[in-house]
């Protein structure tokens, strides 16, 4: 039933469950964690670490019997993995057959230096019970067919040292791998239904109504302004001496796309016919889905304020800016059209964020602006 009563309660509510949500995404493991890297991790350095998975603020929907909370969700810590899976193991081993072809003559010369001074009867059956790879048993061939080698049993002892270093390095690879596999499934068991009805069934106890979640995922991480003013907040918090480091990087890296294909210049022309917008998939996508409003990013604005000095004894602070694109409203300030305001106040292309941290001098705030095209 509606009360007018709870209507106040709603925003701490709210404020509440996203403080939930976002201790839930950010579970880890501490034991598989601790096996991948050399250096030990504090709890200071884990909850500074970007390796997580980002949210933006939740959007919620009520109705009479159930609230639909909408999360947008960047996974930086799954992309942190695959990367690394692909750099140790994808790339390593492609890189070495090319390599392998390309050295086989050196790994020949290479061989004929160190079995210089032995000979051996037969390799055959070192071949059958499989000592070593075809590749090194070929040369071995090769080497015997010349005489150049003797003596079974140094060539033996030499094959069973060399395999003894290949597997334990084998097995080294192989546990990471099965870590980082790991990893990777207790990522994806986030997002599962078994384990999100534990904080359904807490956040049905807030709201006292039903629960039903809604996740978008994001492809780059600087499509919502909440996941990239945190994302920059936790570096500065983290080492606020790389603090212009981080924003020029931010700057590189944010890509704009200032295309913007409009569907009512076609229909002031008469070009439009329902014929082709009906049986023509190209045109579907050049002049419908091309000209959907904020679809693209047209600029971003980053304000960082506060105690961001190198020194510690400095108690002066300091104001940083760093923008790419325009903020403007391509609509209303070029074109001369006219836009609708969201809350009489808000432009509908911009989204704002406003966070603060504390550091060891003093605290700081960060303003971010993202607007869309």
């Amino acid at each position: 039933m509606y009360n007018n009563n709870i209507l106040s309660n709603i925003p701490i509510i709210s404020k509440i469950a996203l403080k939930l949500i976002r201790n839930y995404f950010y579970l880890y493991n501490t034991k598989i964690e601790g096996k991948i890297r050399r250096k030990k991790i504090y709890n200071r350095q884990r909850r500074l670490s970007i390796n997580r998975i980002f949210l933006s603020k939740g959007e919620f929907r009520h109705t009479n019997n159930r609230v639909i909370i909408t999360l947008y969700i960047y996974n930086k810590q799954k992309n942190n993995y695959l990367q690394k899976l692909k750099r140790k193991y994808i790339i390593r081993f492609l890189n070495k057959n090319n390599l392998a072809k390309k050295n086989k003559m050196s790994k020949r010369l290479v061989l004929l230096k160190k079995l210089k001074k032995i000979s051996i009867n037969s390799t055959l059956t070192l071949i059958n019970v499989n000592f070593f790879k075809p590749g090194v048993a070929t040369i071995l061939m090769d080497l015997q067919k010349q005489k150049k080698i003797n003596k079974l049993k140094v060539v033996s002892n030499y094959i069973n040292k060399f395999y003894k270093r290949y597997n334990r390095r084998f097995l080294k690879r192989l546990f990471l791998y099965t870590y980082y596999r790991r990893l990777i499934y207790i990522n994806k068991s986030i997002f599962n239904y078994t384990y999100l009805q534990n904080i359904r069934n807490k956040l049905q106890v807030l709201f006292n109504k039903n629960v039903e979640f809604n996740f978008i995922n994001l492809k780059y991480f600087y499509l919502d302004s909440n996941i990239l003013s945190e994302s920059i907040l936790l570096k500065i918090k983290k080492n606020r001496r790389r603090l212009m480091r981080h924003l020029s990087n931010l700057q590189n890296k944010v890509m704009l796309n200032k295309r913007n294909v409009i569907l009512s210049k076609l229909i002031k022309k008469n070009e439009l016919n329902k014929k082709v917008f009906l049986y023509n998939d190209r045109f579907l996508y050049k002049n419908i889905f091309d000209s959907l409003k904020y679809k693209h990013l047209a600029g971003f604005r980053l304000e960082a304020k506060g105690r961001l000095n190198k020194r510690n004894t400095a108690a002066r602070s300091i104001n940083k800016v760093k923008y790419k694109g325009s903020l403007l409203d391509i609509d209303s300030s070029y074109k001369g059209l006219s836009t609708v305001l969201l809350r009489n106040n808000l432009s509908p292309n911009l989204q704002y964020t406003k966070l603060n941290s504390k550091t060891g001098i003093g605290s700081f705030g960060l303003k971010g602006w993202i607007s869309g095209i």
